[in-house]
This record gives structure tokens, C-alpha cells and sequence, in this order.
């Protein structure tokens, strides 16, 4: 079964909590005769848009599909020979795929269908120790126990371990039953998390929720006890307060993850820690009020995340960070750094970074190591798309005015903070300009090679060797 989705916004009608004693069998209780049943039921899914396999859509329901290899349980009190038994539950396989199909039972002869009783069908998840059914006899409630919700591994191909639907339907007189229709016991959230710096993969995301107001929207297990009509009646949530999720495809900015999880209605606040395949940290806090999901519904949130940066400011060449008092900044007048500096870009290098083009990123947030966000950076082309910057025969330049914005495929770039300067202990220009050191020294003692920039224009120049500056490396 695949699974797809939608944003709906009513409220939830499910609050849930427990039930009773089972009273029913199962096939393999007949596996001694092999030969084949003839019972069959004819089942479709809830939505009735246009089917899309294994794509995310923001404005339809929850879409699934039948595989030919999927399966009900369906439980009914099956005549055997003649003669009406108890509630057994019997495995149905599909014999084709799509919205609609016809699921049928295969096993020991001389079953059917007992007229004027009522069957109760529940897909067959993947993870069979995900969804366990109880019956009880004296009401002909159902009680159903899902769990593992927090194993979840975010992607939409992993939805169809998750999605619990149940069905009810009625046999008529002659003991045809009539057509069911598959109801979803699970809602969905999908979080677009965007951030221009996005390449690849992220290597890890955290969310930890922080419940106001109803159970958390990280579910672990749950219990939904459902009447003979087929409306649920009572049930229990239990929900996490984190949840890791690896390896989420990043590209164009955007990596977008997928929960399964309870309709209802909760609040509270989701803080969202993103890691990078190049080790930067994302984050960002938001506040989920009155979210209300219903069965079969989806909501979707785009979530622009934050960057942090660790900038640590150095005299040029220095052995200890600026913040640290240490002003033993280098004096060399010759050769390369050899301390702090010693893995940043040589000044020639720079001036073929800067030959290459620059972006100005007015708009993309950041933050530094204290939390503060910010905006302003500098986007620059990585060193693989830059050619002959390896040996050295890329166009160079000791100036140049950036493009305004983000440059359209990220992946071929680079982004640095506008980090300010340090002089005199003072901090300034954070968010305005960038001021990073060369590995390279000047012929005096007074002052080094430096990236330069700002919005207006970025350069190969030089900085005071006093001045805390940013250090960075070759990438």
C-alpha cells in the first residue's frame, strides 16, 4: 500500500482509551486442509482524487494505493459447513491494485459468508507487530493496539508501515457482502524544511515537542476501540517527546519529512535541530496551536531553518582566539601561516574565488554561537566548479560587485556569515560585512591578506593584524 496526502482542517473526533477479551481464530487454525476458499470482497480506499504513486501532494488527502501484494485480516462469524461460528479472523489477499480491488480468501474449504452478520476488514501492515486486534464478543467491539510509531524513518515510502485502515460492510440475505470502503485510523504531518544552504542529505534532524495542550505529535503507541458500526468510540495516545530521523534527502534547498501520526486536537511547541552532511547545525522553534488533525487528513508546515555558526575571531595567525586576550598575533613578512591561519585560503586563492563571482544574501537567516539571528553573507563558488583553481590557472581577481540574492543551484556554492570584525575588544558589522583572513602574510608586520566584503563589493585586500578576524578553509 502507498501512501500520499493533503491539508484538511476539521477537528479531530477521536479521543480514545481501552476493551476486552478476544474470542475469535485465525486460518492458520485450518492449514491442514490446503485447498482453496471462494469467499471474496470487493474494498476501495477513502479518497476518491487521481492516484499518484509515492508523491507527496499538499492538496489532497491521505492517497493510497493497493499493491497486489497487500493484505486484509477480515473477521466475521463465517459459516462452516452449513453451520454459523464464532468471530474468526481470516487473511484476504489482494487480486489486483489501485483505489478499488478485490481481496479474497484462499484457505481451507467450506467457509462462506453467514447472511445478515456484519465483517470487519484491517489492512496488514508491513510490521505486523504494529497493529494487534482484540475482539470482544459481547458488544462485537474491536479494540486496536498500534505501536512502533517512533521508528518511523521520515519518508513518504515508509508511510504504508504505518497507515492503519479498518473497514465494515454487512452480508446480505444471499451471503454476498456488500462493497467496503477503508477507513484511515492515522493522520499525517509533513514539515518542509528549507534553507538555502541544503545540499545533499542531512545527516541527522531532531524534533522535540513540548505538549500545551493534548498528546505530543511524536506518537509511540496508541489503542482505538471501535464499535460494530465502525465508528471509534474510546482509545488511549501515548506520544514521545523526541524523535531522530537520518540521512533525509536535501536538495534545492528543501528536505521535507514525514510523520505519521493520532487525530486530535493538541499544542505545544516543536523545536526542529537539523545536521548537515558538511557538519553545519540548523534549528528553529515553532509553535503548533489548536492543531487539529482528523483520520486520513494531512497538514503540512514549511519550516525555514536557521543556521549556527561558531565564528571564532583571531588576531592574524594567532595561537588563542581574540576573546581569549591573547594578542600574540604573527609578525612573519614572508612564506605562509602557521598557526590559527595556517588553513585558509592563500591570497591567490582568493583572488581566484572572487574571479569565480559572488552572491549577496540579503535574506537567508543565521545565527551565531550565542543564538542571535542574523541576516547577510557571501555566496562563493566551491573550488570543484571553478576550473584550473587547482593549479592555480583559474581567472583570478582582486575585486568584485556580488549579484544580489541566492545563486540558483546552491549546491555549487559556498556560504560565509557577514561575521563582523573585532578591534579594541568590540565586536562590529556583524550582519553587515565580512572580514575573513588569508593564509598569506604582507611584507609588513602591520597588517595580513584578507576576503573583504560586503554588499557592495568584495575584495582581495588587507586587514590590520591586531583585528579579531574569521578564519575559514578551501572548500
Amino acid at each position: 500500500m502507498r501512501n500520499h496526502v493533503l491539508i484538511l482542517y476539521s477537528l479531530a473526533a477521536c479521543l480514545l482509551s481501552g476493551c476486552s477479551e478476544s474470542d475469535y481464530g485465525s486460518d492458520s487454525a485450518n492449514s491442514k486442509n490446503p485447498s482453496s476458499g471462494s469467499m471474496s470482497i470487493d474494498v476501495s480506499l477513502p479518497s476518491g482524487t487521481t492516484r499518484v504513486t509515492e508523491t507527496a501532494d499538499a492538496t489532497k488527502g491521505m492517497i493510497t494505493t493497493w499493491e497486489n501484494t497487500d493484505a486484509l485480516q477480515v473477521f466475521h462469524k463465517y459459516t462452516y459447513n452449513v453451520a454459523a461460528g464464532a468471530m474468526q479472523g481470516f487473511n484476504f489477499a489482494s487480486k489486483g491494485a489501485g483505489s478499488s480491488t478485490t481481496f479474497a480468501y484462499n484457505g481451507a474449504t467450506g467457509y462462506s459468508f453467514t447472511p445478515n452478520s456484519s465483517l470487519y476488514a484491517f489492512n496488514a501492515l508491513p510490521t505486523a507487530s504494529n497493529y494487534t486486534k482484540t475482539y470482544n464478543s459481547s458488544t462485537d467491539n474491536f479494540t486496536l493496539s498500534l505501536s512502533g510509531y517512533g521508528s518511523q524513518n521520515g519518508m513518504v515510502t515508509n508511510l504504508r508501515n504505518y497507515d492503519a485502515m479498518y473497514g465494515v460492510s454487512s452480508v446480505n440475505t444471499g451471503g454476498t457482502p456488500a462493497a467496503m470502503d477503508m477507513m484511515h485510523l492515522m493522520s499525517l504531518l509533513r514539515f518542509d524544511l528549507t534553507n538555502a544552504a541544503f545540499t545533499g542529505t542531512l545527516t541527522s534532524v531532531t524534533f522535540t515537542y513540548t505538549a500545551s495542550s493534548g498528546s505530543s505529535v511524536l506518537p509511540a503507541s496508541g489503542s482505538f476501540t471501535l464499535s460494530n458500526t465502525g465508528t471509534v468510540t474510546s482509545g488511549t495516545l501515548t506520544g514521545g517527546t523526541s524523535w531522530t530521523v537520518n540521512n533525509v534527502s536535501a536538495s534545492l534547498g528543501t528536505a521535507s519529512v514525514y510523520l505519521m501520526t493520532f487525530p486530535e486536537q493538541r499544542s505545544g511547541t516543536l523545536t526542529i535541530k537539523a545536521t548537515g552532511s558538511n557538519g553545519s547545525t540548523y534549528s528553529r522553534t515553532i509553535t503548533l496551536s489548536g492543531l487539529s488533525l482528523t483520520s486520513g487528513s494531512m497538514k503540512a508546515y514549511k519550516v525555514t531553518l536557521v543556521i549556527t555558526y561558531s565564528l571564532k575571531y583571531y588576531m592574524w595567525d594567532a595561537t588563542a582566539e581574540y576573546v581569549s586576550g591573547v594578542t600574540n598575533y604573527n609578525t612573519i613578512t614572508s612564506g605562509v601561516a602557521t598557526n590559527s591561519c595556517k588553513n585558509d585560503p592563500t591570497f591567490a586563492q582568493l583572488r581566484m574565488y572572487i574571479g569565480a563571482g559572488a552572491y549577496w544574501d540579503s535574506t537567508t537567516p543565521w545565527k551565531d554561537a550565542s543564538g542571535t539571528t542574523h541576516t547577510g553573507g557571501l555566496w562563493l563558488k566551491k573550488k570543484a566548479y571553478i576550473s584550473g583553481f587547482d593549479a592555480g590557472t583559474a581567472t583570478p581577481a582582486t575585486s568584485t560587485t556580488p549579484t544580489a540574492g541566492v545563486p540558483s543551484n546552491t549546491t555549487q556554492y559556498f556560504f560565509l556569515p557577514a561575521s563582523g570584525y573585532i578591534s579594541n575588544g568590540t565586536l562590529s558589522k556583524v550582519g553587515s560585512a565580512g572580514y575573513y583572513w588569508s593564509s598569506t602574510p604582507n611584507s609588513t608586520t602591520a597588517s595580513s591578506s584578507s576576503l573583504n566584503f560586503s554588499s557592495t563589493g568584495v575584495l582581495a585586500g588587507n586587514g590590520t593584524r591586531t583585528f579579531g578576524f574569521c578564519l575559514w578553509s578551501v572548500q
